[in-house]
């Protein structure tokens, strides 16, 4: 019974991970989790979060559109930030520090009208990419002033869930060498039965019927793997 409670630990581990992603939202942890966050919620309304993994840091930039910043909320603000709409209402600037006590804001933009939205954002006055996250599975700007159309967060919804970042860049490389990969994850697939048969199986009474029924699994699984990164080699 314990090999079955693993398994399905597991599946309830992998479910919460699939869940706490998504279009409406990105997971992230205030005071664990360091950078920028966007993502469009089902009112078509714009979140802009920040957090910091208990470093002081300040966030600043500006985000501009083609259309009309109608409202903005601010979410866990304090006295010494700031921020700024534009006369046009097409451009709205902000400076936040975050610190040991506080360690996320947000900006909820209500926009009108509008076919891209541009972004400067910084911390510390400076540049870092890989701490900017966009939309689903934590998309990564190219370029330091970056732009997104209005159907980007839409467009998401489209794309075949192997097709997202960081997954893409995975698969590619998976696909890139197959019969090293399935080695790979045979060799991986055989570490964790070995594991289990010396902590789990080995005082089961249906020792060897686990052992075949694990390493159908892996077979089946590395058959399924050489499939499907077959399948990605032609698309």
């Amino acid at each position: 019974m314990k090999i079955f409670k693993l398994i399905l630990i597991f599946l309830l581990l992998f479910s919460i991970v699939i869940i706490g992603t998504g279009c409406n939202g990105i997971f992230f942890i205030p005071g664990a989790s360091y950078g920028y966050y966007i993502w469009e919620d089902s009112e078509d309304n714009i979140h802009i979060a920040w957090s910091i993994d208990r470093k002081e840091s300040v966030f600043s930039g500006w985000i501009a559109t083609d259309g009309k910043i109608n409202e903005y909320n601010l979410l866990g603000w304090e006295e010494n930030d700031s921020i700024k709409l534009s006369e046009d209402s097409c451009r709205i600037e902000f400076n936040a520090s975050l610190n040991e006590n506080d360690y996320s804001d947000e900006i909820i933009l209500v926009i009108d009208n509008y076919s891209y939205l541009e972004f400067d954002l910084r911390i510390n006055d400076g540049y870092d990419l890989s701490r900017i996250n966009i939309g689903e599975f934590i998309n990564n700007p190219n370029n330091n002033i970056f732009r997104i159309e209005k159907d980007y967060f839409s467009q998401l919804d489209k794309k075949p869930w192997y097709r997202e970042h960081p997954l893409s860049g995975l698969f590619y490389k998976l696909s890139a060498n197959i019969i090293y990969s399935l080695a790979y994850i045979f060799l991986l697939g055989v570490i964790i039965i070995e594991i289990l048969r010396i902590t789990v199986i080995r005082r089961s009474s249906r020792y060897w019927w686990y052992i075949v029924i694990s390493y159908c699994v892996l077979i089946l699984i590395d058959s399924g793997v050489y499939l499907f990164l077959t399948k990605l080699s032609f698309i």
